[in-house]
């Protein structure tokens, strides 16, 4: 007992140090230090007047367009990035380094709870997990590392039974991404009474709501911002965009809302163990949304290394992934040009990246008894209308198809 204890110590720390690791080599990629410095959101923060200026955030003059607790991380980097300024070599330099502490602290709680959460589904995670391109390119690139880690905590939490701080921290994913708001009905489903069911819809909804209320008090008028802001942003690495070939594309978004209802829905019905169910509805939400950033395969990464998934379509999303941002400045911007357009390099890849997505959900599917084809008999309603196609005509047998019936005992 003794040594599993130990060895179970030690997975813990690879976890961690894996983990950090990702999140130091992401911070030196994006950071002035590199001689090849990628791309990060924190830069556009940053050149945005009221946040080098230190404001608070949704306050009159200081719209973001992210939920509040995304905004107390960034405001917190900034307060932190201005008291190191001097030691760090300048306001931007501190507030960089604050955001990138912060992000090791995240990093160690993403370990930490992903493998409390494999240990109490008897599963040894792999370490290496935490060392896939998104975390190395997008662990310090915007605030989905926090919606990761509050998504896995709500997650290990249920599963071990504390339903209502799994309830708190799903309260607070919603109210740093609103996507975690998919994951609610999957596990109300895992509730068997109704008064379970309200108690965790209650507290999911007040933790979330209690971080919006401060906004309401003193600039209601953000909302309105904010939903006139979303309404008018395009599509954003959403596969479709081949479809309908406009970003700004009004049937594209409606296309994209009914895609997403059909897909939770058959999720939210599949019966499957809640982890499985969980990585397919967070499938489910990515392929369909209209913004699929490549940062937000961070929240799937949990999943991955719990479900210790080895199929090749992970590590081809994955890759691909990193590719989007790599590219992405490689196109020219003007009218009706640009990265977010069809027909380029940056949604090419980002084409693959989510058909391999879709195909990765599909062996998870499989894997737990819902094969595409086997659901396509069901839909289709005859075994041999398939068959048809798959395995040719049936065989003939004295001028009768081998499935029909002979009249004799065989």
């Amino acid at each position: 007992m003794k040594r599993l204890r130990v060895a179970s110590r030690r997975l813990l720390l690879a976890c961690i140090s894996a983990s950090l690791a990702s999140i130091i080599v992401s911070a030196y990629l994006h950071s002035d230090s590199s001689p090849n410095k990628i791309y990060s959101d924190l830069w556009t923060f940053w050149t945005r007047d009221w946040v080098a200026a230190g404001q608070v955030p949704y306050s009159p003059g200081a719209f973001l367009e992210y939920p509040p607790v995304s905004g107390l991380v960034l405001y917190s980097a900034r307060t932190l990035g201005g008291t190191l300024a001097g030691v760090a070599g300048g306001i931007y330099a501190g507030y960089y380094d604050s955001f990138s502490a912060l992000s090791l602290l995240a990093a160690v709680g993403l370990a930490w709870s992903t493998w409390r959460l494999a240990g109490d589904m008897n599963i040894r995670v792999n370490p290496l997990y935490f060392l896939l391109p998104s975390m190395l390119i997008y662990g310090v690139y915007n605030f989905d590392l926090f919606n990761a880690l509050f998504i896995v905590l709500s997650l290990q939490f249920f599963v071990e039974k504390r339903r209502g701080w799994s309830a708190v921290f799903m309260g607070v994913a919603i109210a740093t991404k609103f996507v975690a708001a998919a994951l609610i009905p999957v596990f109300l489903f895992e509730l068997t009474r109704w008064r379970e069911r309200g108690r965790y819809l209650a507290i999911s909804g007040v933790v979330a709501g209690a971080f919006f209320v401060p906004i309401a008090i003193f600039n209601f008028a953000y909302f309105s911002q904010f939903l006139s802001f979303y309404s008018s942003w395009g599509l954003e690495d959403a596969w479709y965009i081949w479809i309908f070939g406009d970003p700004f594309s009004h049937p594209a978004k409606l296309f994209g809302a009914a895609l997403l209802v059909a897909l939770l829905l058959r999720v939210y019905t599949l019966k499957m163990p809640l982890v499985q169910k969980s990585f397919l509805a967070l499938t489910a939400y990515l392929i369909s949304t209209t913004v699929y950033a490549p940062q937000f395969n961070l929240m799937l990464i949990p999943f991955v290394a719990v479900l210790a998934l080895n199929s090749p379509w992970l590590y081809s999303m994955e890759v691909f992934n990193a590719l989007i941002i790599l590219t992405w400045f490689s196109v020219p911007v003007g009218p009706n040009v640009g990265p977010t357009y069809p027909w380029t390099v940056p949604q090419a890849v980002a084409l693959v990246r989510t058909a391999s997505l879709a195909l990765l959900g599909l062996s998870v599917a499989s894997a737990s008894g819902y094969s595409l084809m086997g659901w396509l008999k069901a839909t289709l309603g005859r075994q041999k209308t398939l068959d048809v196609f798959t395995r040719g005509p049936p065989a003939q047998v004295g001028g009768r198809a081998a499935s029909e019936p002979t009249g004799r005992k065989e």
